[in-house]
């Protein structure tokens, strides 16, 4: 066993620190040496389930093969773990000056960084591992604490880089600033005193506000600062402090979102600033501007968001009935920490964590019933305010349950959700996905946001990705929870018109509105792979799970329609990539699960004029040195046809040749002179559609063996009859036409000095020739024109010239002619 371990007392640089490395080493447990004190200690609990850490004590030294060590190289600070040296590698990361006595290392880094975080965080960049938000958060806390907010003397410009990454992941800045607390100087320290002793809190619609004012002669260093201080000793939203400095009067206020201080200030003040930090001079007494601050609160105070609005749903649960061992195998298979437990009926019965069910297991107890080690469910009403979910979230081991009315679950908070809270700059891109979508699309949004008041319906993948763009797309892309496809879509066609279909074994529908919009439903679902390549096992689940299961982070994206209000969901740096135009695989066996992917990537890469992220490049090598599984063959066939479809197929050629696909995935060694040949074909356009077949007739020449490639990919044995006319040119023009457009236009293009030929129609013998030779209009007229033409289809005659030949022979032989 792997194990990662800070050092004795630890803080919230090791604890960040410890987390990154997860990703550096998978597999790998944390374990706590020591004990924990203050914040670090509230935060580990409050994560418990997702740090999964050991005590020292129960992991047994004879079992451990590798010791990841962070933020120290002292063998005196990780407790007995010391006793391993000499014995098992050491891995370490730190961000201390080397010294004698150091831990022998046979791996990690040091560098002279602000922060051991930064460290990891630089490795973590350069192979394109991306966190999750929540591991960020515990990341940047660490960055903060150590760097002093990026102002201590150790503090270097990669620090700074490594905080803005881990801000750009998602790191919940306002949860670091409760967590690490600053220390105002001894004048400063004075005036806070004085503020604390005058301080009265206040609550709005579940806000907290803080309201105070003191005095002092002359300059006092970092006011700014003690609004903060003052944030975190009373937990409050809000602050307004009103300072007597000298002659004149100021008011500082801070936010953390809800509250607009800014226009605030400058509607009632005449201050300025923004919605989270704003500033005012006041000519008036401390207790009167108070008064006007506490009364105006209300005014510019925006609605706090409801538990209903920000829970998952549906709710993955585990029956009473399945021993501990048996729920730790469902919930390993699921990825949870955590659990709800439910009785025969779907009720509630408590709440399970996945580290208590492996103590079990530990302990030689997981035949016992797995709600026997079930807390009770910290349980609120649907329309609970933000501010009490929170609270809620320390009492329930990080999640929160919502029950209807009999007791079954219908959703659950949990600190992803708390951490999923928009942003800023996605408040700005919903507003830019609202102003993008077509007509028709709003149309049918706003239809589902009006009649549906329960579960959940989310606008995902490709819609939400080109609406971000600004391009419109009249087809719709839904995921349901808590509703039938099939119900949603006959409502739709009921609304707009039109048909739809049911696919009941997948749990999708399919509905053509006569407003010209198409829309797919399905329902939440997650999958997995038996094994790389193969068809996946598709089963429901949540929202999360659903955008999970996505090949790329730019396709993983969801818009929630309901319930309202609308936002736009990015679990996995999306956004980001959008704007960087890279397209990054979610997850580091994406390929190695669907190599059909990576063609989907190509063909995006392509029409978007995207790069493919490092790790794209990474999985590619991966996936060419693998030999493909025999399921993976139809998605290809399909995935190579779509490709062809594209508006520029020989782009999606060329990036698959750069990165050796066209051999390493389907066997095709593409010459110059066929490049030449394709460059050909796509010249056609956009004069003439050129179909897909036209460019896979062309390919085929590229495989050498064009029957057996047909019979690996599943195409017609047809196309070999067709591709000997390309091989083996033949005298007559109309043998290749009459096989199609796409061959006649491959043909073309691989033969230019032909291509007039082949495309030119051959003047056929007409009845007003034969009127010309001099027959009368009449039944023998086409007669002779079905003999003629019966003629030329056994090749008896070859053109024009030798089926009027024919024809005066017959008109001779039947008497009709009156030629000398």
């Amino acid at each position: 066993m792997d194990v990662i371990v800070g050092h004795e007392n630890l803080d919230f640089d090791a604890l960040g620190s410890m987390v990154l490395a997860r990703y550096l080493h998978p597999g790998a447990r944390m374990v706590r040496v020591g004990g924990l004190e203050g914040r670090v200690r509230e935060v580990t609990e409050l994560f418990a389930d997702h740090l999964a850490m050991l005590d020292e004590d129960e992991v047994a030294l004879e079992e451990v093969t590798r010791v990841v060590v962070c933020d120290t190289a002292r063998a005196e600070r990780i407790g007995p773990f010391k006793a391993l040296v000499g014995k098992v590698p050491f891995v370490v990361y730190d961000h201390h000056p080397r010294a004698p006595g150091d831990l022998p290392a046979s791996g990690g880094a040091v560098r002279p960084f602000g922060a051991t975080v930064t460290v990891i965080a630089e490795i973590l960049r350069a192979r394109g591992l991306r966190p999750h938000p929540g591991d960020a958060t515990l990341a940047y806390a660490g960055l903060w604490e150590d760097t002093g907010g990026f102002t201590y003397p150790g503090t270097t410009a990669t620090d700074l880089e490594a905080g803005a990454w881990l801000v750009e992941l998602g790191a919940g800045l306002n949860a670091v600033r409760d967590w690490v607390r600053s220390h105002p100087d001894s004048t400063a320290r004075a005036m806070l005193a004085e503020l604390m002793q005058r301080v009265r809190v206040v609550e709005r619609s579940g806000l907290r506000v803080a309201l105070t004012w003191g005095a002092h002669e002359g300059y006092v260093p970092a006011l700014a600062p003690l609004a903060h201080t003052l944030m975190d000793l009373y937990e409050v939203d809000a602050v307004f402090m009103v300072l007597r400095l000298d002659e004149q009067t100021l008011v500082i206020a801070r936010s953390r979102g809800r509250l607009d201080v800014g226009r605030f200030l400058g509607e009632r003040f005449g201050g300025g600033g923004h919605a989270r930090a704003a500033f005012a001079r006041v000519d008036d007494e401390p207790e009167r501007i108070l008064a006007r601050l506490e009364e105006g609160i209300e005014a510019y105070l925006a609605p706090e968001p409801l538990l209903g609005t920000l829970m998952t749903r549906p709710v993955q649960t585990v029956p009473a009935s399945l021993s501990a061992e048996e729920a730790l195998v469902r919930m390993r298979e699921l990825g949870y920490g955590g659990l709800p437990v439910v009785d025969e009926a779907g009720r509630v019965v408590g709440v399970v964590r996945r580290r208590d069910l492996e103590r079990a297991v530990r302990y030689g107890m997981g035949s016992g019933a797995v709600k026997s080690f079930a807390t009770v469910a910290r349980t609120l009403p649907e329309d609970a305010p933000l501010s009490e979910a929170r609270r809620a979230l320390k009492e329930g081991a990080g999640r929160v349950l919502v029950l209807d009315a009999s007791g079954k679950p219908k959703g659950i908070f949990t600190r992803t959700d708390l951490y999923r809270l928009p942003t800023a700059e996605q408040e700005a891109a919903e507003d830019r996905i609202r102003a993008s979508l077509p007509e028709g699309v709003r149309e049918v949004i706003e239809a589902l946001a009006e009649t549906y008041r329960e579960g959940a319906i989310y606008l995902v993948g490709g819609a939400v990705r080109d609406a971000l763009l600004g391009e419109a797309s009249p087809d719709v892309d839904l995921v349901l929870e808590g509703l039938d496809p099939a119900e949603v879509a006959r409502f739709l066609v009921r609304r707009f018109g039109g048909s739809y279909g049911v696919h009941v074994a997948f749990g999708t529908a399919h509905a053509r509105l006569a407003t010209g919009v198409e829309v797919d439903l399905a329902i939440a679902r997650e999958e997995e792979y038996p094994r790389p390549g193969a068809l996946p096992k598709v089963r429901p689940s949540t929202l999360s799970r659903d955008l999970a299961r996505r090949d790329f982070t730019v396709n993983a994206m969801a818009f929630r329609i309901l319930p309202e209000p609308n936002v736009l969901i990015d679990l996995y740096g999306g956004l980001q990539d959008l704007r960087m135009r890279v397209l990054r695989p979610l997850h580091p066996l994406s390929f190695i699960e669907d190599p059909s992917r990576v063609l989907r990537g190509l063909r995006l890469a392509a029409r978007l004029g995207f790069a493919l992220h490092p790790e794209a490049e990474r999985q590619i090598e991966e996936l060419l040195k693998r030999p493909l599984d025999e399921a993976a063959a139809g998605r290809l066939r399909r995935e190579l046809m779509l490709a062809l479809a594209e508006p520029r197929p020989l782009r999606v050629l060329r990036l698959a040749e750069r990165y050796g696909l066209l051999e390493g995935l389907y066997g095709l060694r593409v010459t110059p002179g066929l490049w030449s040949a394709l460059e050909r074909l796509e010249a056609f356009k956009p004069e003439r559609s050129v179909p897909p077949e036209a460019y896979l007739y062309l390919l085929l020449l590229a495989a050498p063996d064009p029957e057996a490639f047909l019979r690996r990919f599943g195409w017609p044995q047809r196309y070999l009859q067709h591709l000997r006319l390309l091989q083996e040119p033949p005298d007559r023009p109309e043998a290749v036409r009459e096989a199609g457009e796409a061959l006649t236009l491959a043909f073309a293009a691989l033969h230019p000095d032909r291509a007039e030929w082949v495309q030119k129609p051959t003047r056929q013998l007409r009845g007003r020739d034969l009127i010309e030779l001099g027959m009368k209009p009449g039944p023998a007229v086409g007669k002779i024109l079905r003999e003629v033409e019966a003629a030329r289809a056994r090749g008896e005659v070859r053109g024009y010239e030798e089926e009027l030949t024919l024809a005066r022979k017959l008109m001779s032989e039947y008497g009709t002619s009156r030629l000398p």
